[in-house]
């Protein structure tokens, strides 16, 4: 029943991680413009899909009950967040110097 909880929890993060990303393609992030820098549009579009196809993943994992693609999507959510993170503050940090 926890676990349900939790995935759910992941998936609402998940969809709204991906949601934002998509949303501030033609915008400011981080007061660099996303247009202007590709590293960074390239970073915010594929995590935002990422992220969407990550929080689909895991409804359906709830929906199937399957405690081996639960652990997966949850670890798989986990990675990529930590990519994405990364991918972003590599551009944040070169972008100041």
């Amino acid at each position: 029943m926890i676990i349900n909880i939790l995935v759910g929890i992941a998936v609402i993060i998940a969809a709204y991680i991906g949601y934002y990303l998509l949303s501030h393609l033609k915008k400011t992030m981080f007061n660099i413009s996303v247009q202007d820098e590709p590293r960074l549009k390239s970073a915010a579009k594929n995590g935002g899909w990422m992220f969407i196809f990550l929080a689909l993943l895991g409804i359906i994992s709830l929906l199937i009950q399957n405690d081996i693609l639960i652990l997966v999507v949850l670890l798989w959510m986990t990675a990529h967040g930590l990519i994405v993170e990364f991918a972003i503050l590599n551009v944040i940090n070169h972008k100041q110097h």
